[in-house]
């Protein structure tokens, strides 16, 4: 199949579908996009709270005291890191990860967090 050039239902702005993201839309079963990548990245961000945002102290180790801007407020007991922190590999995922039994329902131990 050859790229195709579409308009966003959306914006109305030319788009292309190249030759390599059809075969990946067959592969998973669902119809090429209506929307250019603009536009669908607009809606899946949309539910991101970025209208309450909080000016709070990041718990990056030795950085305790230097402020960053959060959607988390400084009330909520979570680890907020900055950036730069989150993506690298400095802290340990698994030191907030839960102990998990199969033999019981999934919701029941989700919800004593």
């Amino acid at each position: 199949m050859n790229p195709e050039i579409k308009n966003c239902q959306n914006c109305k702005k030319e788009f292309t579908i190249e030759t390599e993201d059809f075969s990946f839309y067959k592969k998973m079963k669902v119809p090429p996009p209506t929307f250019c990548p603009e536009c669908r990245m607009q809606r899946r961000l949309a539910w991101r709270n970025e209208r309450g945002l909080y000016r709070r102290n990041s718990d990056v180790p030795g950085k305790e005291n230097e402020q960053i801007i959060s959607t988390y407020p400084p009330t909520i007991n979570v680890k907020v890191y900055d950036n730069d922190y989150w993506w690298s590999d400095n802290w340990e995922p698994t030191d907030y990860a839960m102990e998990y039994d199969f033999s019981r329902p999934f919701f029941e131990q989700f919800r004593r967090s």
